[in-house]
């Protein structure tokens, strides 16, 4: 099989896993995942400064308490937005927004006005430029290799945030069982590697990140 085969197959098994999970199971997950993902933004990110998150729905990690904590800290908590050609949007994040069912993508997106990707990393829309990004993932392995859903949206993110030549942090939100060896995670060229696991158990740091190995 190719690479895409590969990663079709493994995103397969992971999805089918998922959905065998209680919703107890999932509800629970939440908590130690907000505070893990939290005390991740408190040690690498400026106080006060921008990170993106996404929400978690269905059988996905659950990340609501997570978002709801990184605003009630201080941070500035952007939410993707699915555009064409498999581009990121963003819409600032505050309590009681809104979402609705996005038009590319199977997803809940915020309702809001809309910051373009450039404009988010750059801040040129009188908002700092994003200082940290946690992303969705169905599988992480050591080396840091994401499996994502398929479209690529968050790998050319990422290689648009590189093009600029300044370190973000990355950290992606998995299960403690889709933390995979080095290796478990098929990947090309597009593939962006991420510096870190958030999990209901901790914080694991991935491949060469020069934080050190867990939190």
């Amino acid at each position: 099989m190719d690479i895409a085969e590969l990663k079709s197959a493994l995103r397969a098994q992971l999805w089918a896993a998922r959905r065998t999970l209680r919703a107890s199971e999932v509800a629970a997950a939440a908590p130690p995942i907000a505070a893990h993902g939290l005390a991740w933004a408190r040690a690498h990110l400026p106080e006060g400064s921008v990170v993106t998150a996404y929400l978690g729905v269905g059988s996905e990690p659950p990340t609501a308490d997570l978002i709801e904590a990184l605003h009630g800290d201080g941070f500035r908590v952007l939410l993707p937005i699915c555009l064409p050609e498999r581009q990121l949007g963003w819409v600032e994040w505050h309590p009681g927004i809104s979402f609705a069912r996005s038009r590319y993508a199977p997803i809940q997106e915020p309702v809001g006005p809309l910051i373009s990707s450039d404009e988010a990393v750059t801040g040129t829309v009188g908002l700092p430029p994003v200082s940290g990004v946690l992303l969705p993932a169905t599988a992480l392995d050591a080396d840091g290799h994401r499996l994502g859903q398929g479209g690529g949206y968050y790998d050319r993110f990422l290689a648009r945030v590189g093009a600029l030549g300044t370190r973000i942090p990355t950290a992606a939100v998995v299960y403690d069982g889709e933390m995979l060896a080095s290796g478990a995670v098929p990947a090309n060229a597009l593939d962006r590697l991420v510096e870190a696991a958030v999990t209901p158990s901790g914080v694991s740091h991935l491949g060469a990140a020069p934080t050190g190995t867990s939190e």
